[in-house]
């Protein structure tokens, strides 16, 4: 895509000039520029300490890494294959794409390979001239040197949205996975509003469009500092889902922020996950009273709904928890110890977020 001087956002090069892979029906590649226009507002979240929401919050490595993917790339197969769908109203189709948020953190989103760019997943059902919502999945921390082809949210988050459009459970949605490379910090200036307006652009040359917006993240995705789902409600959602993610700075204020803009806000969590201070040793502890959390950003506990995320729930007095305003609620759910509760609570979670508290 070409922009032009009318375009709103200034275009850096990321990754070299864009070309399109074409196939039958659908699937391409763009190589966008970046912007050098710096986020406003809340979206100055600076990477050197300059804004609250990014001083104590970054973890080290170690902490609330993304868990490593279970299948890794066959040798020879870093490029997507160029498939043929059939028919594409039955079939999943994906734009891959490179954009980054500003030309001096060009190496946190280096996206050379198209196996490494943001994806724009168009589920069953999304056809040209047609009209979706639009849910927006932030990964968590990933470990530093790892390529985002074998982070393990994306893939399964995917897999999960399509299966539920393929059975009937949430109506087709276009579902938009962004990715990051970890260098220092989560989600370095990633501006969710600027990011809308490309992926508006991507969908427009499309000839689709996107409706209601929504956002979801998991682990450090939010809370541990950097943008991304700390500044959510940039992207003016209808709703915006927080599973197991940290509970630091970054979580609590855009939890006001969200409140203030009338956006309903779902917590989902298992297990600590970093970010809370004081510092919680063992990380991934189940036995966490998220009441410490919950309570001071404005949930009391409530009595529990007969549907909620997971299989069951912990027993503790914050495991159904909502704001006075009704906009905010929490879960705290039984998925297992350690990290492989942290792991398991993402299904779960996308899961009740899509077809129960959006209404998708």
């Amino acid at each position: 895509m070409n922009r032009t001087t009318a375009d709103p956002i200034p275009a850096f090069p990321c990754v070299g000039k864009g070309k399109w892979l074409e196939t039958r029906v659908l699937l391409f590649v763009l190589c966008a520029g970046c912007s050098g226009t710096a986020p406003v507002g809340e979206a100055n979240a600076a990477q050197d300490g300059s804004h609250e929401v990014q001083i104590p919050e970054i973890s080290t490595p170690q902490e609330v890494v993304e868990p490593a993917a279970q299948d890794k790339p066959k040798e020879g197969k870093d490029k997507p294959e160029e498939v043929e769908i059939e028919n594409p109203v039955f079939e999943a189709r994906t734009i891959r794409f490179a954009w980054c948020p500003k030309k001096t953190v060009a190496d946190a989103y280096e996206m050379s390979d198209p196996a490494d760019q943001h994806r724009i997943v168009l589920t069953p059902g999304v056809v040209k001239g047609g009209s979706y919502p639009v849910v927006v999945g932030f990964h968590g921390q990933p470990r530093r040197g790892r390529n985002p082809r074998d982070y393990n949210f994306p893939t399964p988050v995917r897999d999960v949205v399509v299966k539920m459009v393929k059975d009937g459970e949430i109506k087709p949605v276009i579902l938009v996975l962004p990715v990051f490379r970890f260098v220092g910090g989560n989600w370095p200036w990633f501006d969710p509003r600027a990011f809308r307006v490309e992926v508006e652009k991507l969908l427009a040359a499309q000839e689709i469009e996107g409706t209601d917006w929504f956002a979801f993240g998991h682990s450090g995705a939010a809370g541990c500092g950097g943008a991304g789902l700390n500044q959510a409600h940039l992207m003016r959602p209808r709703a915006v889902g927080f599973f197991d993610t940290c509970l630091g700075k970054g979580w609590a204020k855009e939890i006001a922020q969200l409140e203030k803009a009338g956006i309903r806000t779902l917590n989902v969590h298992s297990v600590e996950t970093a970010g809370f201070r004081p510092r919680q040793r063992p990380e991934y502890q189940s036995t966490f009273d998220f009441g410490r959390a919950y309570g001071p950003v404005g949930m009391k506990p409530v009595s529990c709904p007969a549907v909620h995320p997971g299989a069951a729930l912990r027993d503790q007095e914050f495991r159904c928890a909502r704001s006075k305003s009704g906009l905010t609620e929490g879960f705290v759910v039984d998925s297992g110890e350690g990290v492989e509760a942290h792991k398991a609570i993402v299904e779960p979670a996308v899961r009740f977020f899509l077809a129960e508290f959006a209404g998708l």
